[in-house]
């Protein structure tokens, strides 16, 4: 299952509000990001999660 899909089903409220931060930037935000920025929104607590997310993987 796609990981777009997933986050649809298991917290559709976050999914949502990412897509209206998408729409806001007119698609220079990827719905990823729009995720997690919504998700940390959501809930700051979770702001790790969000830094862990957007790491550089080839350092």
């Amino acid at each position: 299952m796609r990981s777009a899909l997933l986050r649809w089903v298991l917290d559709p409220v976050t999914s949502t509000l990412a897509l209206r931060l998408r729409l806001r930037e007119r698609g220079r935000l990827s719905y990823d990001a729009a995720w997690r920025l919504a998700r940390v929104m959501r809930h700051p607590d979770e702001m790790g999660y969000r830094l862990q997310g957007h790491r550089n993987d080839d350092t």
